[in-house]
């Protein structure tokens, strides 16, 4: 599994959230799910134990998971140590996604054969235990979660965010906590860095611009690599959501505001208009041409070059390419 394939990130799900409670009447909020954190740097592996296929008991039994790729890896160091890393998050994840399908029970069971059947002592003591304390974490982030409804202030995400790191610190070692979260957590910070800054009344807008782009380069390298494209991507997803959840224009520009700032929203509005007059100009063109194509008495030859004298005069030759290529 790639870096970051758990966004939308919690804060980005908790301020969708915000967003549809102030401007349209409640609607489901997209699942919220997490960040998948970087790997974390270890002695490299010296083995995975038993890589013959798992058994009966260990093998995918869920639909959804037949005929995929199992997610993860259970490795251990050269003392026979279980490696901690990404790679069983990303397993036990890949197993806990069926809640829904299989019972709690069989889910558990079969990660736990896995382990049993992959793994020699001490690494398969380690890791059923890591595996229960990761279970344990997921029922107590169901019950903090309820006391931090979607809709939220600032202060609530953040005491949200500081909240969960410390249920983690908690039940995890620094090397654990590290490998399964520390991305995940540097992610959100940001985030809700971010929305201080555009919430900040005694900045301007350049200002506001200025102290998130410092903001950004304040990450690490690889984080700043992943961050544009992943924040492009949450602002397409909840702004989908805003839209199919009834939202006005005037929520979608304040998300927009929320995520990328006042100049990647003007940009982001221009283009809308764009896409706005290309879609008008290519209806107005298909209406057109459909009643070309219904004229009676005309022959298909004289059809066909009053469609393509009807497509030049609309369309420069460029542009006739993307409404073929459209399929129209």
């Amino acid at each position: 599994m790639k870096a970051l394939v758990y966004l939308p990130l919690l804060a980005a799900a908790l301020l969708l959230g915000w967003q549809l409670s102030r401007s349209t009447p409640p609607a489901p909020a997209p699942t919220q799910a997490e960040l998948a954190p970087e790997p974390a740097t270890q002695t490299p592996p010296v083995s995975l134990l038993r890589e013959s296929a798992p058994d009966a008991a260990s093998a995918p039994q869920a639909n959804s998971l037949r005929g995929t790729e199992e997610d993860g890896r259970l490795q251990v160091d050269a003392d026979g140590n279980l490696l901690i890393s990404d790679q069983l998050r990303h397993l036990f994840d890949y197993y806990l996604s069926t809640a829904g399908e299989q019972d709690h029970g069989q889910i558990v069971a079969q990660v736990q054969a896995l382990i049993r059947d992959s793994l020699d002592d001490p690494a398969r003591s380690q890791a059923l235990d890591l595996f229960q304390r990761y279970l344990d974490y997921q029922r107590a982030l169901v019950e903090l979660e309820q006391d931090f409804p979607a809709a939220a202030d600032i202060d609530s995400l953040w005491a949200r965010q500081d909240a969960v790191e410390r249920l983690r610190a908690d039940l995890f070692s620094s090397a654990e906590h590290q490998a399964f979260f520390a991305a995940e957590e540097s992610y959100n910070r940001f985030t809700l860095e971010r929305l201080s800054i555009l919430h900040n009344p005694n900045l301007s807008d350049e200002e506001k611009t200025q102290d998130i782009e410092a903001l950004r380069e304040s990450l690490p390298e690889a984080m700043q690599a992943l961050l544009v494209p992943q924040i492009h991507q949450d602002l397409r997803q909840q702004t989908q959501a805003l839209r199919a959840a009834g939202a006005d224009e005037g929520a979608v520009r304040e998300l927009r505001m929320e995520m990328v700032g006042p100049d990647a929203t003007a940009r982001l509005e221009a283009l809308d208009v764009q896409r706005a007059q290309w879609q008008q100009r290519l209806d107005d063109f298909v209406r057109e041409r459909d009643a070309i194509l219904r004229q009676p008495g005309l022959a298909d030859s004289d059809r066909a070059s009053a469609v393509q004298a009807l497509l030049d005069a609309r369309f420069d030759s460029t542009e006739q390419l993307r409404v073929s290529a459209l399929g129209h």
